[in-house]
């Protein structure tokens, strides 16, 4: 008997999370059934007391410092610092590597064996020794994955296990690559629309507080000795100016607590879904929130569908692995449509998130039985499309926040020189 901590969704569509004892992965799907649980995803549970040690590793100064000192295969002591957590390239690497070497007739065993071999990054060499090991215990590749979410996601071990079931593992990982590749393109456009912009505001706050804790208190000070009357708008920066320079310790903290009290709320389910729902509607932002969420939900499906995964599961995952809360049981509606025995397209249409042309197209798939190859198409034109509106968000967003900025500036700059227009008026 193995334990295994496992997610699924309830009849009301509630994320559960838990632990059961379970023979193997069927038995546990078994067991969730019964509970009248729709299972997600599940890992092994792991013990604590799994080692750092990689085959062929030896401990230097014991194996509490593993983690950091130990001799390699060679004899040759390595000192492992800042060796972070595999990237989305090691995981492509891996994948095509993985393909190629059983498209050639390696064993699966001895592909594992020759894969973590050459693997530079140790944290995935030992997650790749582990693989081995799993199997030579006699577990599922699929299985051996599930253990390891943070690297191999549900939607990567649900494809190896549609391959499994196939006989067609090799031509399985070639599609996750593509999978992979165009997710990194996604979120690499993602990270490009947000940086910009970030780095904006933060040197614009910068620029903000040196004026009101540096320049105006200097030049407040020739007012005070002129014992003129102020305008309201130089009394009200001054007011301002006064405020961050003798309680900025608590601005801060009012920040900190602020931003402490958004992400808790963010993190409860409610305040996830309202975030996530306002997020879509956002002008400009949304539109792109938008397409990268079609592009990657078609790219999801399609990978699924092609690699033999049914059309329920697959939307279950696509759930799942949507990152959106909002979108997620969006997902889960059209999936309880089909159950009930309506198309794949119909639902698309509310919403507001799927435009009619990618409806149509999923009709056309629908009805010439080719919907994995039409989700295909559709993905690779959204990833143009993604790349464009992001392009055009940027190209919006740029004067904007100049336009923005500046005026702030120029206001507080105003302010600091009406004072002057009036005392060169009165002489």
């Amino acid at each position: 008997m193995a334990k295994y901590n496992f997610k699924a969704l309830n009849a009301a569509g509630k994320k559960i999370e838990g632990s059961l004892e379970a023979k193997d992965r069927e038995a546990l799907k078994n067991k969730i059934r019964g509970m009248k649980l729709h299972l997600i995803s599940a890992q092994m549970a792991i013990d604590a007391k799994d080692s750092d040690i990689s085959e062929g590793e030896t401990p230097v100064f014991g194996t509490s410092l593993m983690r950091w000192i130990y001799r390699d295969s060679n004899g040759n002591v390595q000192l492992s610092i800042g060796n972070g957590s595999p990237t989305n390239k090691d995981l492509i690497v891996f994948t095509k590597q993985f393909a190629t070497m059983l498209q050639s007739g390696v064993t699966l065993n001895n592909s594992l064996k020759l894969l973590a071999g050459q693997q530079q990054n140790r944290e995935f060499k030992k997650t790749i020794y582990g693989l081995r090991s799993a199997i030579e215990g006699g577990s599922k590749l699929s299985d051996a994955m599930a253990n390891y979410p943070d690297l191999f996601d549900v939607l990567y071990s649900s494809m190896i296990r549609a391959g499994e079931a196939s006989g067609g593992l090799d031509r399985i990982l070639i599609q996750l690559c593509g999978y992979i590749e165009r997710s990194a393109k996604i979120k690499t456009q993602i990270k490009k629309a947000m940086t910009y912009p970030t780095m904006v505001l933060v040197v614009a706050f910068g620029v903000i507080t040196g004026l009101l804790t540096f320049v105006v208190p200097a030049m407040a000070a020739n007012f005070k000795d002129s014992g003129q009357e102020l305008p309201a708008l130089t009394a009200a920066v001054l007011e301002l100016s006064d405020l961050v320079i003798n309680n900025w310790v608590t601005l801060v903290l009012f920040v900190v607590a602020l931003g402490i009290g958004f992400k808790v709320w963010k993190n409860t389910e409610k305040g996830k879904f309202q975030f996530d729902a306002l997020s879509l509607k956002v002008p400009v932002i949304g539109n792109v929130i938008k397409k990268i969420a079609v592009g990657r939900f078609c790219n999801t499906m399609a990978s699924m569908l092609g690699s033999g995964v049914n059309l329920l599961e697959a939307l279950t995952i696509c759930a799942a692995s949507s990152g959106n809360l909002s979108l997620e049981v969006f997902i889960l509606g059209i999936r309880e449509s089909i159950e009930k025995g309506g198309k794949f397209s119909e639902p698309l249409r509310k919403g507001g998130i799927f435009p009619e042309m990618v409806v149509s197209m999923i009709m056309v798939g629908e009805e010439t039985g080719k919907i994995d190859d039409m989700l295909s198409k559709i993905a690779v034109f959204y990833e143009e499309e993604v790349e464009l509106a992001v392009g055009s968000m940027l190209s919006l967003i740029e004067p904007i926040l100049l336009v923005g900025i500046g005026g702030v500036v120029a206001v507080i700059l105003l302010a600091m020189y009406l004072p002057m227009f009036a005392m060169a008026g009165n002489a």
